[in-house]
């Protein structure tokens, strides 16, 4: 049971976006905070309100530049309360470094910013982020394998989405969202320092129909194995590529549904591209390859290719399923532990320690700006054209009423540490 909360502590809410992101962690997240006696709810990202606790710590998926001050902030009253930036994006491009490191006077003066290892936080540094503002944290998501009792058996994913549990699955998640991308919103991001270059483009839109062909050859070459293709789910992957192939192959599934956690735990081996969800795989215990079939890490400076054993050749990733299940492989933890230094199961401690210190030291980081200086001269004509000038996925979408997940249910699943509650709402 929770200990009740404190008479004069701060409140926590924490914002949340991607359901299957950003959930699970949630959920550990408010266990802690109200194992220590606190107040924590969720509440989405696109729908923050004003909120009737004077003395309370707002966390936010990510913070750009000021155009999310105005976008999300603004309207939801933060004056004295203390913003902390969980910077769900922190492994990425160089060409993208200007536009995920967080801008502005309001990022630098009054917010918290979490770093999951030691390279994010020297980013925030150099950046301009002063070191008493950065938290390190480790990353929340790497939690989830340290409770098992949060994810479906394996029993449980083969009834519901009818699999032989007997075979190997074989996970592939797909996310090439640059491959899709129009000129009007690739230019978009370059105006908010995004260096989306025709060269990036073109690169994902190549290594999307190479894992085109290796789905096939792979279901093909090794018909023993499960090979699920998860399209990522807060993207617009075009599961249509892997129709033809999933038609005629009775060993090829495409499945998005339910936290990747579940698959990542069950799979055989993991095959990805340039995706974080390797990073999960590893912390998991789990075997994890990247294909990259043309040169990526190099060109484009991403890490995560070169923490992975990554292989250029289909033939050598056919090689590694055929070893299963005890392919030899070889990461380098090093690198891995500069960007994610923690892997022990306490990252969402961490972050409940954030509202801790704030129990102790209310005043020390509350924000000190109001609505009526914050913004001098934003027009809401001028919000409306910034909001216009983004991709589609990073619009506000949908009103408030959408993005509500009844307190009751919250409650429940926090007090149970299990998404039995919610699982209709995390598929």
């Amino acid at each position: 049971m929770s200990a009740a909360p404190r008479d004069g502590a701060p409140s926590v809410r924490l914002a949340w976006e991607h359901t299957h992101r950003e959930m699970l962690p949630a959920l550990l997240f408010l266990h802690h905070v109200r194992a220590r006696g606190l107040d924590g709810r969720l509440e989405h990202v696109r729908a923050l309100g004003q909120s009737p606790s004077r003395r309370e710590v707002v966390m936010l998926p990510y913070y750009y530049d000021d155009s999310d001050l105005q976008r999300y902030l603004y309207r939801a009253g933060m004056t004295g309360k203390w913003v902390v930036n969980l910077a769900y994006e922190q492994m990425h491009l160089a060409c993208g470094r200007s536009y995920l490191l967080p801008d502005g006077r309001f990022a630098a003066e009054q917010m918290l910013h979490c770093a999951w290892g030691p390279r994010f936080r020297e980013l925030l540094i150099d950046h301009g982020v002063p070191e008493e503002h950065i938290r390190l944290t480790g990353h929340p998501r790497f939690d989830i394998y340290s409770y098992p009792e949060m994810l479906f058996t394996r029993q449980a994913l083969a009834a519901r989405f009818d699999l032989d549990a007997d075979r190997p699955w074989v996970l592939i998640p797909t996310s090439f969202n640059l491959a899709y991308i129009n000129e009007r919103h690739r230019q978009a991001l370059i105006r908010r320092r995004y260096d989306v270059s025709t060269a990036l483009v073109d690169a994902t839109r190549t290594a999307r129909d190479a894992f085109v062909e290796l789905v096939a050859r792979l279901c093909d070459a090794c018909p023993e194995a499960l090979v699920i293709v998860r399209a990522h789910p807060a993207g617009y992957e075009n599961e249509a590529f892997y129709e033809r192939a999933r038609a005629a192959r009775k060993n090829l599934k495409i499945i998005s549904q339910f936290d990747i956690g579940n698959w990542i735990t069950q799979a055989a081996l993991t095959i990805v591209w340039t995706s974080t969800s390797s990073m999960e795989a590893m912390v998991a215990g789990r075997p994890v390859i990247s294909y990259e079939p043309e040169p990526y890490a190099e060109v484009f400076d991403y890490d995560v290719n070169r923490i992975l054993p990554s292989f250029r050749e289909l033939d050598e990733v056919i090689d590694v399923v055929r070893a299963l299940p005890d392919p030899e492989l070889t990461y380098d933890w090093a690198r891995f532990e500069r960007w994610y230094q923690h892997r022990d199961g306490k990252n969402t401690a961490r972050l409940a320690d954030i509202v801790t210190e704030a129990a102790a030291d209310y005043p020390r980081h509350g924000v000190t700006w109001s609505k009526t200086t914050a913004l001098p001269g934003l027009a809401k004509r001028h919000l409306e054209r910034v909001i216009a000038a983004l991709p589609a996925w990073m619009r506000p979408k949908g009103k408030a009423s959408q993005h509500v997940i009844p307190a009751a249910l919250v409650d429940e699943a926090v007090a149970q540490l299990s998404t039995a509650p919610l699982t209709e709402l995390l598929r």
